[in-house]
């Protein structure tokens, strides 16, 4: 049997006449006559009683339309999720990112593109740049997000943003009356740093020794929103991402810092496994999210 052949007898069984199925499929009706000569054939019993011109489905026509039923549901079902696919309103989203990014943007970035694209069933991991990286080249997530600029064979990596990071104070700090804090306001501070194998933190020290100002190194995190929290209590002063910073606003103090130090996150891909439509468009969407958090 083909699927032609059971079009044609689904629309006769519908239309009830020849002239009818044909306008239903768009054929002729000597086209239609043919389809279901076919299949009576191929089925090895008669399908339809001919007289007086007419074609009056058998009770053995009936089973078989109810089977063929369910079947050309079916296949509107197919067609629906296709056209869900295509729309961006079905299939799922894996995503990794480091914490910074991941513990507040992404979610609030998600939830964004989920209220747009309702249907999208999406997955957000939080693991260190380096596991990112390994997840997305071993095919574990579709896009990552990660906090320093590594290399893999495996894996393209564009910069997301880059952006000048800030100082944040405790509410009440002595300095929140200064519009930009430099190294000098911050001279015997308690200070609040990342670990010294990060980069930041080394280009922090030597912009401070340089300048012969020194700090109390009161405590260190790898995790921006935990500098955040020591903060906010009073453990010192730090100077972290923007896009922490941003979302820490209100809890801390957030200042400018001159002269200007850098930071920035970055997309990872696979070489080998281009992004999905729904993978890109979710990117499209958290570049466009990005500038609007940075936009000053």
């Amino acid at each position: 049997m083909k699927i032609r052949q059971l079009e044609a007898f689904r629309a006769l069984i519908l239309r009830q006449t020849v002239t009818r199925a044909a306008d239903m499929l768009h054929i002729s009706q000597p086209a239609v006559t043919r389809l279901i000569n076919d299949l009576e054939a191929d089925v090895g019993f008669s399908l339809f009683d001919r007289s007086n011109g007419r074609l009056n489905p058998t009770p053995e026509a009936m089973v078989l339309f109810e089977e063929v039923e369910r079947s050309f549901a079916g296949i509107d079902r197919i067609a629906q999720t296709a056209e869900q696919i295509k729309s961006l309103r079905r299939g799922s989203l894996h995503i990794a990112g480091a914490p910074a990014l991941a513990l507040e943007f992404l979610p609030t970035t998600l939830t964004g593109f989920m209220r747009e694209h309702p249907g999208v069933s999406t997955t957000l991991l939080i693991h260190a740049s380096s596991i990112v990286v390994d997840m997305v080249v071993g095919r574990r997530c579709d896009v990552g997000f990660i906090a320093h600029p590594l290399t893999h064979a495996g894996a393209n990596v564009e910069t997301l943003y880059r952006a000048p990071m800030r100082c944040i104070l405790p509410l009440g700090h002595r300095l929140a009356d200064r519009d930009v804090i430099r190294p000098e306001d911050l001279r015997d501070e308690s200070f609040i740093s990342y670990p010294k194998e990060f980069d930041n933190r080394m280009y922090i020290d030597r912009l401070f020794a340089e300048r012969q100002i020194d700090r109390v190194m009161s405590a260190e995190s790898q995790l921006s929103a935990a500098i955040c929290v020591l903060v906010q209590h009073g453990a010192g002063v730090a100077i972290i991402d923007q896009v922490t910073a941003r979302y820490a606003a209100g809890r801390v103090l957030v200042k400018p810092f001159e002269p200007v130090v850098m930071s920035g996150f970055s997309l990872v891909t696979s070489t080998q496994h281009p992004p999905s439509r729904l993978a890109q468009a979710f990117v499209d969407y958290t570049k466009e999210r990005m500038v609007e958090l940075l936009a000053d």
